[in-house]
């Protein structure tokens, strides 16, 4: 058994050496050809997400799922990213649509669907779903060319001493990922608030926390844990940095020691088997990676072997005029979630190996990649 075991592994690490000298063309010329796929199909893709009934018009992230706001915002985002809208809205039904998601006082977006329990304390962002819908719904309102109806309230209220009473309590030993979806919303309320309203209200004290918080050793916010290894700071770090110096284009305290770590976390068969592949595993290496490497080219070449392994694999489990599954390996489950998402990822691996010109789209909304504001303009 142990020689079988060996002889897979030597037999894995050939496959590996020949994917990574693979010739830049032939791998630009699948991205085209996939590229050029999705741009026919995107259409018809949404239409098969989305809905009709005699009260309403609506999209689905699969068919005969329960109604999300995020279904709306994937659609929208989508088909941003060919510049368009998606197929039977108008632009002014989809900003009428998205606005009303807002709670006019709090400024949140809490699910009708999914109620808060009794719990919930909207002023200290305790809702992880309200959460993700202010980034989800401020985002697609933008591409749409519009805004939020309201300020985000409980963001612009909250003080100093509440904001570092608050990061500190975060669960940054067991649930880094938690920790840095927090951020993620606060940051973005601030951006929010900074251009739809005109707030002076700055991150500065949360970069303070930040910088002084980033572990030296791994360049990371959190503490890995025994049963899941580096996932929790690693995808942490992703929504953290996203929200914060990615959004506002700040340095990374310690770009080069997040991608020895990132790395690490990456060759953890846990997560990065072909079998367990999802999009939120391999979003949250890859944007990373992306983003450390605009301060530096330490171990540029082996992310881009990398990545170039991880687009061979992706590339096989679109399903034609579904989508992607957000589980690879679960194509039944095709979905405007994972469709969104995967496409998003694979221009970031493609940008990755300087080679996402070949896709002809790139990434609208919340995946975007270029900076949202830059705080020294301001």
């Amino acid at each position: 058994m142990a020689s079988s075991g060996i002889n897979a592994q030597v037999k894995f690490s050939t496959m590996r050496e020949i994917e990574d000298m693979q010739p830049c063309g032939l791998l630009s010329q699948k991205l085209s050809d996939f590229g050029k796929q999705v741009k026919e199909q995107f259409i018809h893709l949404l239409e098969f997400y989305s809905e009709t009934t005699e009260q309403q018009k609506l999209f689905l992230d699969r068919p005969g799922h329960k109604q999300t706001i995020r279904a709306y915002c994937d659609a929208v985002e989508i088909a941003a990213m060919f510049n368009s809208l998606p197929p039977g809205w108008t632009q002014a039904e989809l900003i009428n649509k998205l606005q009303q998601f807002q709670d006019d006082q709090t400024g949140l977006l809490p699910d009708p669907h999914s109620p808060p329990g009794l719990d919930d304390q909207p002023e200290q962002l305790s809702d992880s779903l309200s959460r993700y819908h202010l980034l989800a719904v401020g985002y697609a309102l933008e591409t749409l060319g519009s805004e939020l109806l309201h300020q985000v309230a409980v963001i612009e209220n909250m003080d100093s001493v509440t904001l570092f009473k608050q990061l500190n309590n975060l669960p940054w030993e067991n649930n880094a990922w938690g920790g840095g979806d927090w951020i993620d919303c606060y940051a973005t309320g601030l951006y929010l608030n900074i251009k739809m309203f005109g707030s002076g209200k700055r991150p500065d004290d949360l970069f303070g926390w930040l910088s002084i918080h980033c572990d030296i050793n791994s360049g990371l916010w959190g503490l890995p844990t025994t049963e899941e290894g580096w996932l929790q700071p690693v995808n942490g770090f992703y929504r953290l940095t996203r929200g914060s110096f990615a959004q506002f284009n700040i340095p990374l305290p310690y770009p080069e020691r997040s991608i020895d770590t990132v790395l690490v976390h990456s060759r953890d068969l846990r997560f990065f088997s072909a079998e367990t592949l999802n999009a939120c595993n391999v979003l949250d290496v890859a944007h990373p990676l992306w983003l450390c490497l605009k301060q530096t080219d330490y171990r540029r070449v082996e992310i881009c072997n990398w990545a170039k392994n991880m687009l061979n694999e992706v590339l096989k489990f679109w399903v034609p005029g579904r989508g992607f599954a957000f589980q690879l390996s679960q194509q039944q489950d095709t979905g405007l979630q994972g469709t969104e998402m995967w496409l998003s990822i694979i221009y970031i691996l493609a940008d990755l190996c300087d080679l996402s010109f070949s896709l002809g789209y790139t990434p609208k909304g919340v995946h975007r990649l270029e900076p949202a504001l830059s705080l020294a303009m301001k």
